[in-house]
């Protein structure tokens, strides 16, 4: 019996979207092994996986807090200034000399009104000698920054390259297991009849239906674990297997 007539019912749900799934069962067979030997969905997990990460997505947010907190310190000296403006009015007192000769001037005055406008600097000494420190402070931040954003992006692609990996072994480990299952079942039929016949004994019979049942749990447990893996590296990615499979037709 071919591998594709024992394809497992998950992979069908997974990988069509189509009514007559028996009748597509070889051609998702091929496709889903093409596109897994050609590592075609690799790439696409991985640029899922990276736009899709919060840790990634929290690296982006301290990168603009820190570049925030280099701004504001390199214009925190303009802090100290402060602009006054002031309106006042009064008597202005002059002196004229009527007379080129005479050492006596004449006093007179005027009501008037006039406005005062000026513009101060008041730091703390600390303040300047600061300044640089804390602006070399903030800019190592934003290298920080940039760097925990990288770190993220490459912890993210180690993780998927993981994950695929894992996924890869799970579904090749089960598509041995059920080669394998079908053939001790075929077995165990045919031991069973030859049993009936009496052309072999009971032991004879047990041992192979042993054999099958260990067949039979063997390929239940890579179920088991291509279902996880699969559903890992969904949900790590963000994205549906089964639509990138789709595009990598």
């Amino acid at each position: 019996m071919k591998l594709t007539n024992v394809f497992p019912l998950l992979i069908i749900c997974f990988l069509s979207c189509t009514k007559n799934v028996s009748a597509q069962m070889p051609v998702l067979d091929s496709t889903f092994n093409r596109v897994l030997d050609a590592d075609i969905l690799l790439p696409k997990l991985i640029d899922s996986a990276v736009k899709y990460s919060p840790m990634v997505k929290r690296t982006f947010g301290t990168i603009s807090l820190a570049d925030e907190n280099l701004s504001i310190n390199k214009k925190n000296i303009y802090s100290g200034l402060s602009l006054n403006s002031a309106y006042n009015y009064g008597t202005n007192y002059s002196a004229i000399n009527n007379n080129a000769s005479s050492s006596i001037n004449n006093f007179t005055y005027s009501q008037s009104g006039f406005y005062n406008i000026g513009l101060g600097l008041q730091l703390p000494l600390t303040s300047i000698i600061s300044r640089k420190h804390l602006i070399k402070s903030a800019e190592a931040q934003v290298t920080i920054a940039g760097a925990d954003k990288e770190n993220a992006i490459l912890f993210v692609k180690q993780e998927v390259i993981r994950l695929y990996q894992e996924f890869k072994l799970s579904y090749k480990l089960l598509m041995i297991s059920g080669k394998n299952k079908e053939t001790t079942k075929v077995n165990f039929s045919m031991a069973e009849k030859e049993f009936n016949q009496g052309q072999i004994t009971i032991e004879e019979e047990s041992r192979v239906m042993e054999i099958y049942n260990k067949s039979v749990i063997e390929y239940e447990t890579y179920v088991n674990r291509f279902q996880t893996a699969f559903m890992q590296l969904e949900s790590f990615a963000g994205t549906g297997i089964a639509s990138l499979i789709k595009n990598g037709k």
